[in-house]
């Protein structure tokens, strides 16, 4: 039984990740567009990707007004280098809670805007920072893809790779075969005259530049000489804990059935149709983020599997089936020791716009040492996309620098 507890998903806009899995050969199929179930403590609406759960017209322009302005402001932020936007120096200083404060009217708006930070950064509105976010918001492709009102999901479709996200991985130490050294954690990274030196407490290798594509906050866990700005001992990783159940039917219904909770009581935020093709049993997934998964921890196993279940209870009434589920999976990433959270780090007010480090960092490493996590991407930040493209902009570097160097240190062939 194949279980995605990290990334899962993939759509043709994401055309680094898609050309990979096409260049690899990995397989994908499609899951067609379902319902959308927003359930609240007034009670349960159904609707489509392209609606909202209300008839008040008052509320459809609060809720149109405040994601188009997101999405306006987002347009204004050069996505390579973000600090250099108009306003970054104020938007930096703010938080996404001081610009919802100051911009939604309704209390059913603001649940949906802060469970939309809550989904996308797995923190807090009062925890990001305003320019990183909508920083975000602009390579997530805008507000509106994704909140609850989602054209793209309608139109484009969402894909799982055959196997699980997993497979896409497996397929890559395949073709690298025993150049991949797995279960040997690197403690040490040290700029030498001539390359760099990696150590870790089982050998130490030398080679002519290092790629570092973990997060930001796991930095620390690697002794790095030159050191790395100390500002970024201040980006912090989301809280999230993804949790799975398996039915005997899929009694939520056919199709990608999406589900958005916000109910006292309810720890999770954000969930889906998690069946795949090959698992003898239908799926259904959902997400613990921001403040709630930090509480969550507090809650035994048991407690969070019986929230979830009365959650699909209360969203599909159905609880003589939802009570009773086969099996029940969950991964709390910020227990992953060299990861730390998810989906990716998040920047609080301040620290974008210092000394614009990260940008100095991202494309004038530390000596030879280059930055490739999802935080350095400057398109699909977060997710698998942003990791791809991450990857290939430092492998363009290190190939840039590579080059450099033989061609100094071999000037006959250059006369050749």
């Amino acid at each position: 039984m194949v279980s995605d507890q990290g990334a899962s998903l993939c759509v043709p806009a994401q055309s680094m990740l898609w050309q990979l899995m096409k260049d690899v050969g990995v397989k994908v199929w499609q899951q067609p567009p379902g319902q959308t179930v927003y359930v609240t403590e007034d009670g349960v609406w159904r609707f489509t990707p392209t609606s909202l759960p209300t008839w008040n017209p008052l509320v459809r322009l609060d809720h149109y007004n405040v994601f188009s302005t997101m999405d306006r402001l987002a347009n204004q932020i050069p996505p390579e280098e973000p600090w250099e936007a108009p306003s970054a120096q104020e938007w930096d200083s703010c938080t996404m809670k001081d610009f919802f404060d100051r911009t939604v009217w309704f209390k059913s708006v603001r649940r949906i805007t802060d469970a939309f930070v809550r989904v996308l950064a797995c923190a807090e509105p009062e925890e990001v920072s305003m320019l990183w976010f909508l920083w975000l918001v602009g390579q997530t492709g805008g507000g509106r893809w994704a909140t609850l009102v989602n054209p793209a999901a309608a139109s484009d479709g969402e894909y799982r790779v055959n196997g699980g996200m997993q497979n896409l991985c497996k397929v890559l130490v395949e073709q690298l075969g025993d150049r991949v050294t797995l279960n040997c954690p690197v403690t040490k990274v040290t700029n030498v005259e001539d390359g760099v030196l990696v150590a870790s407490n089982k050998a130490t290798w030398k080679a002519k530049a290092v790629v570092l594509a973990v997060p930001p906050p796991c930095y620390s866990k690697i002794s790095l000489s030159p050191a790395l700005p100390e500002a970024f001992h201040h980006i912090t990783m989301g809280h999230v804990c993804k949790c799975t159940l398996y039915y005997k039917t899929n009694f939520w219904g056919n199709g990608r059935v999406q589900l958005f909770t916000d109910y006292p009581g309810c720890p999770f935020i954000y969930g889906f149709d998690d069946t795949l093709p090959g698992n003898k049993f239908p799926a259904f997934t959902a997400f613990i983020t921001g403040r709630k998964a930090t509480e969550a921890k507090e809650m035994t196993k048991q407690q969070r599997k019986n929230a979830f279940c009365q959650c699909l209870a209360r969203a599909f009434t159905s609880e003589s089936e939802a009570m009773q589920p086969l099996d029940y999976v969950e991964k709390n990433w910020n227990e992953e020791e060299y990861i730390g959270g998810g989906f990716g780090a998040y920047f609080p007010p301040g620290v974008l716009t210092c000394d614009r480090m990260f940008g100095r960092c991202r494309y004038d490493p530390t000596g030879r040492v280059f930055l490739a996590g999802v935080e350095s991407a400057t398109c699909g930040y977060g997710s698998m996309e942003g990791a791809v493209w991450a990857g290939n902009r430092a492998a363009e570097q290190v190939i840039a620098v590579v080059s450099q160097v033989a061609d100094v240190s071999c000037p006959e062939e250059e006369q050749k």
